[in-house]
């Protein structure tokens, strides 16, 4: 029997992220959920405290480099047209810097001297992203350059005079890295390549130049040293079958700690960057690894960690010898009876290694195999990685085996394996979904008769397409904000990131057969098993009318499906009381359809 309340507390369980401290003071902000939305939190030597109250979820934050103010960005009921406001943390007041609610404002970066902000914004066309420098004494604004489609400025030049930016041209694999003049908007392109490359993180140097983590050289994503002219490229640091993911230099910059992405977990490195010497700096548990800074003098790398068992906390790792303190951890803290997963890996319908996680409850197996839930992450450009997952948590203590594929098309394993289900091989990530059920249920694992599968935004799609193409293979199906026709979804997807996601799925007007052919509402009336849709109002990735659609049809149909509309939410569920009410409903539906 499901206990579907038993999901409750698992769900109160906070979570700490975004470290960062203020130059000179050492103070320390941190992003935690504590309060039931996302909101700063302030560490000093009076304690620790809450100093923000807004009335939406805080989505990053940076000090000023000169210290005596926090900025942090903060949208509508999760639009996504975030609006950046300045926050003096010692007398509490607050300005919104910018207050033009229907524009997008993608944070990027403080000038060296603490007086301007860069970043992009969609105020003139909203398909475009534009540079903007924003003077915070006066607020006036001046746009930089012209229209170049989907921008995000990484970093100011460590004179202040020229911004380093990224764009994306398609899909989130192609992006090009440029140096921008202030003064003039000139461009100038930093390690350019005839192929595709991505830049997943750039760093300045003081001395000129930069560090970029990015896929320059291969198929993996490396750690590259570009010269004060964006050329003069050479690689630093690279790990083999492993991308880095992020770089936080030393305040000499004379070394760089490197996170690597190791099948999921991360490891992390301290280079040195003259001459390349490397050597393994220990994490206190296997963890995921964000937010990584060394501020101060140097001796301490500042971080989030998370694990399948532990909520994310914030974290100090001294750098000479490897100790870790918690400075603000999660209760509880890998609490007795969480699980975390192994990681396998199996040959699909063609042979291609598929890496994928497996959480197995406690006690014996059933004799027929566990019943099973097969969860997609989302993306598609991502990965699904052993974080925190209070669901996935509770799943285990009732008795329910977790399976999470990083199918075909994911992050994490190089540039060949992410391209693998672009535009017309879309439906060969599905066939790997069905090829790992039919694998476990081989072994003996799983319970052919009662999987279900379950996922969010391209999980979501994932939901639909297994629902669709593999109808009798699944027991019930959960989709939390999911695709169902790609026509109407980059229709009505918010213009300043549809280019990227036409590049990903193909183009209505060149490509409908193929779009046709990939939409699961197209075949609809396939579907066989009980389904869950839950979605919220203000969603600008995959707008709402996606689950309506989809309800309207299989209600028309007669078919089992049931819908949970969420009010002054996006793309995904930020506020307490709402994933109490969406989780106690995905529990209580499992509990029944299992």
């Amino acid at each position: 029997m499901i206990d579907a309340d038993a999901i409750a507390p698992y769900l109160e369980i906070p979570g700490h992220r975004a470290p960062a401290r203020e130059a000179g003071t050492g103070r320390l902000a941190f992003l935690s959920d504590a309060s039931g939305t996302a909101q700063i939190w302030l560490s000093d030597d009076s304690g620790t405290r809450r100093i923000t109250d807004h009335a939406e979820p805080v989505n990053a934050l940076a000090w000023n480099p000169k210290g005596g103010s926090l900025l942090f960005m903060a949208d509508c009921g999760g639009d996504e047209r975030w609006q950046p406001h300045l926050l003096n943390p010692d007398t509490g007041e607050l300005r919104k810097i910018i207050d033009d609610p229907m524009t997008v404002h993608m944070w990027g970066a403080f000038s060296p001297d603490g007086a301007q902000i860069a970043l992009t914004a969609n105020a003139d066309d909203k398909s475009q992203l534009d540079i903007w420098l924003v003077d915070l004494a006066s607020g006036a604004r001046r746009r930089i350059g012209g229209h170049m489609g989907h921008q995000e400025v990484l970093a100011f030049t460590a004179d202040g005079r020229s911004l380093l930016v990224r764009r994306t041209l398609g899909a989130g694999s192609d992006q090009k890295l440029d140096l921008v003049e202030i003064a003039t908007g000139a461009r100038r392109p930093v390690l350019e390549a005839p192929h595709r490359v991505r830049f997943a993180q750039v760093r300045a140097l003081k001395a000129g130049g930069g560090l970029a983590i990015c896929d320059f050289g291969g198929d993996r994503l490396a750690l590259w040293r570009f010269g004060e002219d964006g050329i003069g490229e050479a690689r630093i640091h690279a790990e083999d079958g492993c991308d880095l993911e992020a770089v936080a230099l030393l305040p000499d910059q004379t070394g760089a700690v490197v996170a690597v992405n190791d099948r999921g977990y991360s490891r992390l490195r301290l280079v040195d960057l003259a001459g390349g010497a490397a050597r393994d700096l220990a994490l206190p548990f296997p963890a995921i690894v964000g937010n990584m800074t060394v501020p101060g003098d140097g001796s301490r790398l500042l971080c989030a960690l998370t694990s399948a068992v532990e909520a994310p906390s914030v974290w100090e790792i001294a750098l000479a010898d490897g100790a870790a303190l918690p400075l603000h951890r999660a209760e509880p803290a890998a609490a007795p009876g969480f699980i975390a997963p192994a990681e396998r890996v199996f040959a699909s319908f063609d042979g291609l290694e598929v890496p994928f996680f497996v959480y197995t409850p406690a006690g014996a197996k059933p004799a027929g195999g566990w019943p099973a839930v097969f969860i997609i992450h989302g993306g598609p450009e991502a990965q699904w990685r052993p974080d925190f997952r209070a669901d996935v948590q509770w799943m285990l203590a009732q008795g329910l085996m977790v399976v999470a594929p990083n199918v075909r098309g994911s992050t994490g394993y190089g540039r060949r394996y992410h391209g693998l289900d672009d535009r017309e091989k879309r439906l060969d990530s599905v066939s790997d979904l069905e090829a790992l059920r039919a694998h476990l249920v081989a072994a003996g694992l799983v319970d052919a008769a009662r999987c279900g599968v379950f996922g969010r935004s391209y999980g979501g799609y994932m939901v639909m397409a297994a629902l669709t193409e593999h109808p009798a293979r699944w027991k019930f199906g959960v989709n939390f904000y999911g695709i169902g026709n790609f026509f109407t979804h980059l229709l009505a997807t918010g213009p300043w990131a549809r280019q990227i996601r036409v590049a990903e799925y193909g183009d209505p007007e060149t490509q409908p057969d193929l779009l046709r052919r990939i939409s699961p509402v197209f075949r609809i009336g396939e579907v066989r098993a009980p389904l869950l849709l839950v979605h919220a109002d203000r969603d600008p990735r995959v707008p709402p009318g996606e689950s309506e659609t989809i309800h309207s049809l299989l209600f028309g149909l007669g078919r089992r499906c049931e819908i949970l509309r969420v009010a002054h939410e996006g793309h995904g569920f930020n506020r307490r009381e709402n994933v109490r009410r969406v989780f106690g409903r995905l529990a209580a539906f499992i509990a029944r359809e299992i």
